[in-house]
C-alpha cells in the first residue's frame, strides 16, 4: 500500500490534504479521486455551489503528481 493526498485546487489557491489515503496502486488512487470528486459534486449542488475551475490534484507521499481530476469531468450528462 502507497500513500496518497488529494489535494483541491480552486483557480490558485490550494487546499492541502493532509490525512491522505492508502491505495494499491496509482490507477486505484486515480479512481478513488473519480469517486471522491463525484462526492464532492453532489455536495457542491445540495449546497448551491460552483463547481466550475474545481480540481483534485492526487500527489503521491513523495510528491509525484498522479492525476488531476476535475469536478466537471465526473459528470455524465
Amino acid at each position: 500500500m502507497q500513500g496518497y493526498f488529494f489535494h483541491i485546487r480552486e483557480r490558485n489557491e490550494l487546499e492541502l490534504d493532509v490525512e491522505g489515503v492508502e491505495f494499491l496502486a496509482d490507477a486505484a488512487a486515480r479512481r478513488g479521486a473519480i469517486s471522491a470528486g463525484k462526492e464532492m459534486v453532489i455536495e457542491a449542488v445540495v449546497g448551491e455551489a460552483i463547481i466550475d475551475g474545481r480540481q483534485l490534484e492526487v500527489m503521491t507521499a513523495g510528491g509525484d503528481l498522479v492525476a488531476v481530476v476535475s469536478l466537471q469531468s465526473v459528470i455524465k450528462i
